[in-house]
C-alpha cells in the first residue's frame, strides 16, 4: 500500500510540474489582422488550444503592429506571414533574432489578374493575351484601392506598356464593390479584367481563371507563400504549442471556403470554426499529433473528448 501511495503521489507531482511548466508562459496573444482568412485560422486554432487548457488573447490589429507588437513582446503568434509582400517588415526582425519562421502553414497563395472563365476558354491566358482583346475588355482593370501595392504595381505596369497595358486604365476600389462590380459583369456574360488572390472566397464563389504573368508583371503577378511567426523565445515558453504550429498546414482551398463562411455567408467565425473543427477529425488529428495540453495529457485526447 505504502509503494502505491508513493507511486500515485510521485504521478501528481509530475503531473503538477508539467502543468506549471507549460502555464509558465502565461496567455498565448496572437496578432491577427482584419483579414478574414487569417480570422478564421486564428479562431480555429485558438478554440483547440483554449479546449486543451491554454490561454489565448486575439489582437486585431494590421501587419505593421504586429510586426511592432512582437519585437516588443506584446504579441507571441501570427499565423497570417504573406510572403515575398510582408519580407519588409518579416526580414528585420528574423535578423535581429526577435522572430521565428516555424512553419508554412500555407504554400500556394497566387496573386495575379484574373478573367472569367469563358474569357480563359477563349484564349486569354496571360497578360500578354489582354491587350489584343482590349476591345471586349473595354481597356479596363478592375483593382483593389488605389494606395495599396497591388494597385500601385499595377499602375507601373501601365505606366511602362508592360504587355501593351500602356493605354489601358484602372479603377481601385475597396475589395468587396470591386467584386460587386466583377460578378455583375459575369453574370451579364462581359469580359472583365480583375485583381485576384487566393485564399479569398472569390475563389469557391466566381467561375474565373488566373493569368499567367508577363515580363515586367512580377511586382503583381506571383506566388507567395504564408507562414506562422512567433516569437523567438516562443518554443521555451510553450513547447506543445510550438509543436502543433509546425503541425499545421492548409490549401488554398480551405481557407477560401473559410472565408466564403465568414466573409460571404455571414457566420460568426466562432461557429465557422467550431462547425470545421467538428467536421474535419482526421485533420485536426494531425494538428495535434505529438502536442500537449498544459497538464501533459496529449492534446488530442482533450480535443476529442468534447
Amino acid at each position: 500500500m505504502k509503494e502505491t501511495l508513493k507511486i500515485i503521489s510521485c504521478s501528481m507531482v509530475i503531473s503538477l510540474i508539467a502543468c506549471s511548466s507549460a502555464l509558465a508562459g502565461g496567455e498565448i496573444r496572437f496578432g491577427v489582422p482584419p483579414w478574414p482568412g487569417v480570422t478564421v485560422k486564428t479562431e480555429i486554432v485558438c478554440q483547440l488550444l483554449e479546449t486543451m487548457g491554454y490561454e489565448t488573447e486575439q489582437e486585431e490589429v494590421g501587419p505593421p503592429v504586429i510586426y511592432k507588437g512582437m519585437e516588443d513582446d506584446e504579441i507571441d503568434a501570427f499565423l497570417g506571414a504573406w510572403t515575398p509582400q510582408q519580407n519588409p517588415l518579416l526580414n528585420p526582425l528574423k535578423e535581429k533574432g526577435k522572430v521565428e519562421v516555424v512553419q508554412t502553414n500555407l504554400e500556394d497563395a497566387v496573386i495575379s489578374l484574373c478573367v472569367p472563365k469563358y474569357a480563359a476558354e477563349a484564349g486569354v491566358k496571360s497578360f500578354s493575351d489582354l491587350d489584343d482583346q482590349a476591345d471586349k475588355f473595354d481597356s479596363h482593370i478592375y483593382n483593389i484601392d488605389v494606395g495599396s501595392p497591388m494597385h500601385t504595381a499595377m499602375e507601373e505596369i501601365i505606366e511602362k506598356d508592360v504587355a501593351g497595358l500602356g493605354d489601358w486604365e484602372q479603377t481601385g476600389t475597396s475589395t468587396p464593390i470591386m467584386l460587386q462590380q466583377v460578378k455583375s459583369m459575369m453574370d451579364q456574360n462581359k469580359w472583365v479584367a480583375f485583381a485576384c488572390w487566393k485564399p479569398h472566397w472569390m475563389n469557391v464563389g466566381l467561375e474565373m481563371a488566373y493569368l499567367e504573368g508577363a515580363p515586367g508583371t512580377e511586382k503583381f503577378a506571383s506566388d507567395s507563400l504564408i507562414h506562422t511567426v512567433v516569437r523567438s523565445d516562443f518554443n521555451q515558453r510553450f513547447p506543445g504549442v510550438y509543436k502543433m504550429f509546425e503541425n499545421i498546414k492548409i490549401t488554398s482551398l480551405t481557407q477560401s471556403r473559410w472565408i466564403n463562411a465568414f466573409a460571404r455567408e455571414g457566420q460568426r467565425v466562432e461557429v465557422v470554426a467550431r462547425e470545421w473543427i467538428r467536421n474535419n477529425p482526421e485533420q485536426v488529428s494531425q494538428w495535434l499529433e505529438g502536442v500537449t495540453a498544459p497538464d501533459g495529457t496529449p492534446g488530442v485526447e482533450k480535443v476529442m473528448l468534447q
